[in-house]
């Protein structure tokens, strides 16, 4: 069964990581990390949690330079892809943009239930080579303020769907709880009322 594969993913409209297909995108917060903070936890991380000296020379890049440059996401995504492919596990690289404008390095690997050895080589390629560098790219500031701003721009659809379908919103919420309420009708109604879907939303 070919899905995307990563392994720091959340919930699907609660997405912390990812460096593959099976991701959303990262979770807003009202008051997001430093850059310097992000990328330094993620380096200790790293070091502690098997990355290779690939994935962590762009680490340490990217935190010499304040941000984490979409081409150095690419090259650590590929280095994982290649990684994979080198072991035999079928597996194909793609970009997503999301409607932020943001564009997110993606693979898509065969992960086979049951196979924990062939499982395994998926993870472990994705730890040396992708895992904390996708991590800090989709985490830093400025990939949040380009989902923030588009959530924003968006709310007003989002409590519009809601209130049509009987849900009441209150007039001083903020766009990342009017989310997480949308998110909520959506889990609850089982897909039948899904205001991020209508409103474009995919990921906050």
């Amino acid at each position: 069964m070919a899905i995307g594969m990563s392994a720091l993913v959340a919930a699907f409209w609660c997405v912390v990581l990812a460096g593959c297909a099976k991701a959303t995108g990262p979770t807003q917060s009202t008051e997001p990390e430093s850059f310097a903070d992000v990328v330094a936890a993620a380096i200790q991380e790293a070091e502690a949690g098997g990355a290779g000296d690939a994935q962590l020379a762009i680490l340490r890049k990217a935190q010499s330079e304040g941000e984490l440059s979409l081409e150095d996401a690419r090259v650590a995504a590929r280095a994982a892809v290649e990684c994979m492919t080198d072991a035999g596990i079928l597996v194909g690289y793609s970009e997503h943009t999301r409607r932020s404008g943001l564009v997110v390095p993606e693979y898509s690997a065969e992960w086979i239930m049951g196979d924990d050895e062939h499982n395994a080589v998926i993870d472990a390629c994705d730890q040396r080579e992708d895992l904390w560098v996708n991590m800090v790219y989709q985490t830093q500031p400025t990939s949040l303020a380009m989902n923030e701003e588009y959530n924003d721009q968006q709310a007003p659809l989002v409590r519009s769907c809601l209130e049509s379908n009987g849900y009441t919103v209150a007039p001083d919420v903020s766009t990342i709880e009017l989310l997480r309420q949308a998110a909520d009708v959506r889990a609850d109604t089982n897909l039948a009322v899904d205001c991020l879907m209508e409103a474009g939303i995919d990921g906050f």
